[in-house]
């Protein structure tokens, strides 16, 4: 494919109820090439090698121009700069937070910046850790075997890698200390240690998405799990191995480092363009009409107030053009095949909807927040994985705002990050848990390890290995909320679906 056809793929847009979305752009393999870098570099504990040296001269190599710096110099060194590193030689304590606000693309691998920079929280060896080959010495060795998360991630795709584990390290001579973070559910976990999420090798935040404390990412922001002599051992297959399939993906340390400095300085996921509320049914009408949709609901409904919710909801969905097919939870998944995507109503009975839907190849929006597990969209350990606010002697409130964690993201349609009031009255909202191979558009106020809205692409890993055959998406609507939207909720609602119907 030739650099014309790669242009038109990266400048393509798709529009999507009434904002211009444009495609996330490819990262290069020479996107390094002519990029002005600020190495932040100190000096190694005594008695052990510094690699520094050896990475400045290895991304000068890929056609990158590299400054060293140290920890006490100026800021202002940043100025026309493309890229910021930290190593992990730097002073973290004198460094502080003196790079945290640059807009910037930053990647460090001194974890005591993660927190410095509001990439994780503060608490060592539970928010970020060094896992030091004396201290933890069995933790230490589990390292030099990671987990990619899932292929539709960017940074795990610019590396060309499956999912699953490889070695990103090699068994050496001496001693490295690589470390892990645990970013927030604004961020991507594309590299776990130990098969936990919650210790990362890689994280990654694009520009705008809520790190810790809120504090949304002024540019690109990459964790990585090198130590100060960790880079002379990355792995690379060479020779016959890289031509074996499983040994290239498996000796793929070098890849993973190489695709994490590619992305940071790689153009960044631009949002959706907002549109006012008035224009947009008619603009959630241009993206949905005629769409084939499959409305899966409770047709023995019990109770008045879920019976009229449903029926305001299908009504609207009609009024936007979409052909409509009502059926009970109780009929065959069949009766997806053909149709652009399928909505499960909250008011189904998680009992009786079984493990439908769960392998359909056709995009699913789940609104039913306690099926998320047979869904394979979340882990199955309720009130643990996933539970619900203000229900059956829950410890959370209702509430009617969410936490948009991820402008950039499609699915926020143009909304900046921060709280979102999606209701007009509090109301229960299913909070969920979900896996690295999510991407966490909303949480709940006050519950930042809640996720209430997520998606999935094509492709990416879901709880318990299982392949999204399509688009995923939990919606946190519970069984009467619908007639509670906002004006903006209704909107990013129907995005939603928007979003999720559209072929890709």
């Amino acid at each position: 494919m030739n650099f014309i056809k790669l242009k038109i793929i990266a400048l393509s847009i798709s529009i999507l109820a009434g904002g211009v979305i444009a495609a996330e752009p490819p990262v290069a393999k020479n996107a390094l090439q002519g990029k002005n870098i600020l190495f932040i570099v100190g000096d190694s504990q005594k008695g052990v090698r510094n690699d520094d040296p050896l990475i400045k001269e290895y991304l000068e190599s890929k056609g990158a121009n590299v400054s060293f710096a140290k920890v006490d110099d100026s800021s202002s060194g940043s100025i026309g700069k493309d890229l910021i590193i930290i190593s992990s030689t730097a002073r973290a304590r004198e460094l502080g937070s003196k790079y945290k606000n640059v807009k910037i693309p930053v990647v460090t691998w001194n974890a005591y910046t993660f927190a410095d920079m509001d990439m994780t929280g503060n608490m060592l060896h539970r928010d970020f850790s060094v896992v030091s080959e004396k201290k933890f010495h069995n933790s230490n060795h589990a390292l030099f075997y990671a987990y990619a998360t899932s292929e539709t991630k960017p940074i795990i795709k610019a590396a060309g890698i499956p999912h699953g584990i490889f070695a990103p390290l090699t068994f050496s001579a001496g001693e490295t200390d690589p470390s892990w973070g645990k970013p927030t559910l604004g961020g991507d976990v594309d590299v776990t240690f130990e098969g936990s999420d919650e210790k990362a090798g890689v994280f990654s935040y694009e520009k705008g998405s809520l790190m810790n404390n809120d504090f949304p990412a002024p540019a690109r922001r990459v964790g990585l799990f090198l130590g100060d002599n960790t880079f002379t051992v990355l792995t690379d297959a060479t020779g016959t191995a890289a031509l074996d399939p499983k040994s290239n993906s498996w000796f793929a340390g070098r890849r993973i480092f190489d695709a994490a400095i590619r992305w940071a300085v790689s153009p960044v996921q631009q949002p959706a363009q907002r549109i006012s509320m008035s224009q947009a049914n008619a603009e959630l009408s241009k993206s949905l009409k005629g769409k084939n949709i499959l409305f899966v609901r409770r047709m023995d409904m019990p109770w008045p107030e879920n019976e009229s919710s449903d029926q305001a909801h299908m009504q609207w969905l009609k009024s936007l053009g979409i052909n409509l097919k009502v059926v009970d939870h109780m009929e065959p998944d069949t009766q997806a095949e053909g149709m652009d995507l399928v909505i499960v109503s909250a008011a189904i009975n998680k009992y009786k909807l079984g493990n439908k839907y769960s392998d359909a190849k056709v995009p699913v929006v789940l609104l039913e927040g306690k099926a998320v597990d047979s869904m394979n969209m979340v882990a199955r350990s309720r009130n643990t994985h996933y539970g619900v606010n203000d229900h059956k002697a829950s410890i959370y409130p209702a509430e009617n705002y969410v936490t948009l964690v991820r402008p950039s993201h499609e699915l926020s349609a143009g909304f900046p990050a921060g709280q979102f009031k999606m209701y007009k009255n509090p109301g229960v909202l299913a909070w969920t848990v979900p896996p690295a191979g999510a991407e966490v558009i909303a949480s709940i106020p006050n519950q930042p390890q809640h996720a209430t809205m997520f998606s999935y692409e094509k492709g990416a890993v879901m709880a318990n290995d299982h392949i999204a055959p399509a688009r995923r998406v939990l919606f946190p609507m519970d069984t009467t909320m619908f007639a509670e939207f906002t004006d903006e909720g209704r909107y990013l609602y129907g995005t939603t679906l928007a979003w999720a119907a559209s072929k890709k």
